[in-house]
């Protein structure tokens, strides 16, 4: 009986310890992370068209093979009109990398009220991680 209890808490063990080792903030379980630090001007704001949105983020890239990463401004669940934003080469390991986002257009003010963080590899053949941030800010002339 002792054995069996000594296998059960064993297996038990394990499932846990695999199960928390699979939790994790957006990079799920890959290794691959993209962490705003810094969004300047801070949300929410207004600003003319063709300023920028500066965002301070540090990445984590698990592939040998490097990533490409993006910012992109989001409105009603679409890429904003006329949207700005950082290109991206292929980045490996970690460090702080800094984009902007902003909006070219003329007329009527534009909302911006997400931000689209998204990480691929090289060929933007598979998405490592993706995911949105919720913010307010409108452009205008």
């Amino acid at each position: 009986m002792k054995t069996v209890k000594i296998i059960l808490l064993s297996t038990l063990s394990l499932f846990l310890a695999f199960a928390l080792s699979n939790c994790g903030g957006n990079d799920e379980g890959s290794g691959n992370s993209m962490d705003i630090t810094v969004v300047d001007p801070q949300s929410p704001a207004t600003l003319k068209f063709n300023d920028f949105v500066v965002i301070t983020y540090n990445y984590s890239i698990a592939s040998a093979e490097g990533a490409r990463m993006w910012i992109q401004p989001y409105t009603d669940g679409s890429k904003t009109p006329g949207y700005l934003y950082s290109s991206s080469k292929v980045y490996t390991g970690n460090g702080t990398r800094q984009v902007g986002v902003s909006v070219d257009a003329e007329g009527d003010p534009v909302k911006v009220d997400q931000l689209r963080v998204v990480m691929t590899d090289p060929d933007q053949n598979n998405t490592y991680l993706e995911y949105f941030v919720d913010v307010d800010f409108t452009f205008e002339e």
